[in-house]
């Protein structure tokens, strides 16, 4: 396999936990990709911190990235909500994300009288934040926007939970509305207009790395590019049973450097 350049997921293929440990093999595979001079994107929906957090905490536990290498919801959310007129929006989300938002000039508010919901990963998600985020839809004519498509995440604890993708799917199903709700994650369309923007290498000649077979495998396999499954977080072998998209599989990120030929 022939590869000029490299999308990279986060989550569960670089780091383990919240705290954005190294996986076995990740901080070695980045500086790798680094001294060979092999371009990348670290293309993660992660929508709890802002990129700058991110990438400082990734400095923090070894790995030789900058603001750069990275894309994420956010890189891309706040400019797209601006074009659509959205000036006050209900977060379903952590604190980070909801001061992020204000930080951009957006209200953010637990008003359901918003122009907005925006669906992030919130570990608080209740019943009240239910029926506001319902209520915004069904009564008020909110607009549902979500971080990232995701189907299934995985906590720290090795425990799964619906994804951010699944809850909005839950809300457009509800109030039987936004059922083409934009998304600002991997396989969004702004989304993948930056990070292509980014990596500036031919779709053919490039590889997403991930854990998620059903939204980036067969997402990114779909445009062209070639797929590496890491069996290091959310989905199993097994999982790959129900998808025809894997062209390999790896359960160390440094086996790839063994495995594919790096075209420079």
């Amino acid at each position: 396999m022939h590869i000029k350049g490299f999308l990279i997921d986060l989550d569960g293929v670089l780091t383990k936990d919240e705290n954005f440990s190294p996986l076995e093999g990740a901080v070695e595979f980045i500086d790798f990709l680094k001294k060979e001079k092999v371009p990348f994107v670290i293309a993660t929906s992660n929508s709890r911190y802002p990129p700058e957090e991110i990438v400082k905490k990734l400095q923090k536990n070894g790995f030789n990235v900058d603001v750069d290498n990275i894309v994420t919801p956010l890189t891309v959310a706040p400019d797209v909500l601006q074009r659509e007129k959205i000036k006050s929006l209900f977060v379903i989300g952590s604190d980070n994300l909801k001061r992020y938002m204000e930080g951009r000039d957006f209200k953010v508010t637990d008003s359901p009288v918003v122009d907005g919901v925006l669906v992030g990963l919130d570990k608080n998600f209740n019943f009240m934040k239910m029926k506001i985020g319902t209520t915004a839809l069904k009564v008020y004519g909110a607009k549902l926007y979500a971080l990232n498509k995701n189907i299934i995440s995985k906590d720290d604890d090795g425990l799964l939970f619906p994804g951010v993708g699944t809850v909005a799917k839950m809300f457009s199903t509800a109030c039987r509305c936004n059922e083409d709700f934009k998304h600002f994650g991997k396989m969004g369309e702004e989304y993948n207009k930056v990070v292509f923007e980014k990596l500036s290498v031919e779709k053919d000649s490039t590889a997403m790395i991930s854990d998620d077979i059903f939204v980036d495998l067969e997402g990114y396999k779909s445009l062209g590019l070639k797929t590496i499954f890491v069996t290091t977080g959310k989905y199993s072998l097994k999982d790959l049973e129900k998808s025809k998209s894997v062209d390999i599989v790896v359960n160390n990120l440094m086996e790839i450097a063994g495995r594919v030929f790096v075209d420079k």
